[in-house]
């Protein structure tokens, strides 16, 4: 009997070598695919032509994949050596992402899914690629959780004066942007709410006048002081201030509840080393304030999860920061009002009447001055529907191009009414912008009706519509800060005095910094959208299977910016992800403070 188990293992020991050698081959290959559309080049013979599609479906193997199969064999033997068996949730969500990738890298490549079922040679090569992703994937994930299990949070506080010591560096760190292309860069966007504030043109609910109001007293300040540049340089600092004080602030919270100074400080590097976060603090737009705003919502949200009372001055704080991130996006409550209604839900006896409270008083102070200020003081009006209708839109207009003849005659009507039928050949499958500034306004009730109706008829175009515009938010493929670095000033910023102070070439400097962070191998990956968003999933993933629920509370309005994405104009600029991408570290450290809180603190099994 003993030599029956002596045997026994040997053949498992053997099977697990020869599988470990199979998977390591397998997540090589699939990192090494080129994701081209193989066609081949030999129709007389289908066993040569399929071997000429194999050549073109890989890159031509170098070291690199040497050391790629060696660390994942290693990963191998070290995830069997801590796992008894598969885990089925790790498992699942593996190839959920995997599959999520590969989609996303089609549409990257051919806007279109293509590369997964071509032909039958596609459709085997993109199950190939799904699997070893899921492999990779599954293995990273693993580990990543184990390492989780054995962190342990020091029982001192670590280094004093983290906070002082983070604003400083990430404050000269982002004036290192902002001085060597003083004043800064112009955005589209920032302008015409400079125009809104100086009374050149009229107020208008596409962007949040508190923004704008900001963004004009700043410039008018620093032109009466100085000149216009400087005005144009006191928004930037404001900015650059504020979050040099919201992104320390949160790191030194973490540092309160335990959180090694060493990861603190990692994060503090991550905001002022970062070159994409440099070009936002140098630029003339609402997204950096917004997400700082966010970020500082989220530290009173964490204290009040934390403690479990909604006691004054975190209720104040949750109030305050809670309204102005309201106010300086106009999609912001939707990501607030979510969290703190979970939040109110979560608590209990009068600590659920003040959170219920600081809900009220949030909806209640926001509506007051969007809705009773704004019409009394400039009149503005209510953001057109179609901010809201960029998914409906697409996907109407991707139909109309692939189906025209599909299209009756009422539908045509219906569309023409809404939009403008002839206009849908202008449909960019990753930018919205050119089919949504066609909507004519009126009502939206017909064309709602006939919209559902021929999505029954070709879901798939409506699917491929929704993932190619989002792809970039979805999985991690592509990079875009979008904040440039401006070589020449607009018109209308020149005649307002903005100019270049030093040479031109301390400009192009930068601009080929931000090339570079787009393009650096490991560098570029921190100026993606999607991979914020697989983060924040992963978290969620590792607070729900250690079942603490509550700790996702924090997580909401990073999910519900995720899906404002998905909603967004473009297909991957992380301006609208900013938020998320800020409040990332601080939610790293709070799960695992949440994972090594035991259930009685939690009130949680």
């Amino acid at each position: 009997m003993t030599e029956f188990y002596k045997v026994t293992g040997e053949k498992m020991s053997r099977y697990q070598k020869i599988r470990n050698v199979l998977l390591t081959v397998i997540v090589t290959l699939a990192l090494q695919c080129t994701f081209e559309v193989c066609l081949g080049g030999y129709v007389d013979s289908n066993l040569v032509n399929g071997l000429n599609k194999l050549c073109g479906a890989f890159t031509v193997l170098d070291y690199t994949d040497l050391l790629t199969a060696a660390a994942v064999f290693v990963m191998l033997k070290e995830v069997k050596k801590r796992e008894a068996k598969t885990d089925v949730a790790t498992l699942v969500l593996s190839v959920i992402l995997s599959f999520l990738l590969i989609v996303c890298i089609s549409f990257k490549k051919y806007d279109s899914a293509i590369f997964l079922w071509g032909n039958s040679f596609q459709i085997l090569l993109s199950t190939f690629c799904v699997l070893g992703f899921a492999v990779l994937l599954y293995l990273v994930l693993r580990l990543v959780y184990f390492g989780l299990e054995h962190v342990e949070l020091p029982a001192e506080q670590g280094k004093k004066h983290l906070q002082m010591v983070g604003f400083f560096v990430i404050a000269f760190s982002w004036l290192f942007w902002i001085l060597l292309n003083y004043p800064g860069t112009t955005s589209g966007d920032g302008l015409v709410q400079l125009k809104q504030f100086l009374g050149e043109q009229d107020w208008g609910a596409a962007h949040p006048p508190f923004s704008s109001a900001i963004m004009g007293i700043c410039f008018v300040l620093g032109r009466t002081i100085a000149d216009a540049n400087f005005g144009f340089f006191l928004y930037c600092l404001l900015q650059t201030l504020v979050g040099a004080y919201a992104f320390s602030l949160s790191m030194k919270k973490l540092q309160e509840l335990g959180i090694s100074w060493k990861w603190c400080a990692v994060g503090i590097l991550f905001f002022a080393l970062t070159p994409f976060w440099g070009t936002y603090a140098q630029w003339f737009e609402k997204d950096l304030l917004y997400a700082e705003m966010t970020v500082l919502q989220a530290v009173y949200l964490m204290s009040v999860l934390k403690k479990k009372e909604c006691g004054g001055k975190d209720a104040a704080g949750l109030i305050v920061f809670s309204v102005l991130s309201c106010l300086l996006r106009n999609n912001g409550i939707y990501a607030i009002v979510p969290a703190l209604l979970l939040l109110a839900i979560y608590l209990k006896g009068k600590e659920r009447r003040k959170a219920f409270l600081v809900l009220l008083a949030t909806v209640v102070i926001y509506e007051l001055i969007t809705v009773v200020g704004y019409r009394a003081l400039i009149d503005v009006g209510k953001p057109a529907a179609s901010e809201g209708l960029s998914v409906p839109f697409q996907q109407t207009a991707r139909y109309v191009c692939e189906y025209e003849d599909e299209v009756t005659e009422y539908e045509r009507q219906v569309i023409n009414d809404t939009l403008n039928f002839d206009a849908m050949k202008n449909y960019e499958p990753r930018i919205s912008d050119p089919i949504k500034i066609l909507y004519r306004g009126g009502d939206l009730g017909p064309y709602m009706k006939i919209w559902v109706q021929m999505f029954f008829k070709h879901p798939g175009c409506y699917v491929a519509a929704f993932v190619n515009k989002g792809y970039g938010y979805l999985a991690p493929v592509e990079q875009n800060i979008e904040a440039w670095i401006q070589l020449e000033y607009p018109e209308y910023a020149q005649e307002q005095g903005i100019h270049h102070t030093f040479p031109i070439q301390t400009s192009e400097f930068l601009l080929q910094i931000w090339f570079l962070s787009m393009r650096l191998p490991l560098i570029k990956y921190l100026c993606t959208p999607g991979l914020y968003t697989w983060i924040l999933v992963v978290l969620a993933f590792f607070l729900w299977k250690k079942k603490r629920y509550s700790a996702l509370i924090l997580l909401v309005p990073g999910f519900i910016n995720v899906l404002v994405c998905l909603a967004a104009p473009m297909s991957n600029a992380i301006r609208y992800e900013l938020p998320t991408v800020a409040v990332i570290p601080l939610l790293v450290g709070w799960t695992v403070y949440s994972v090594h809180t035991t259930s009685r603190q939690t009130g949680e099994e």
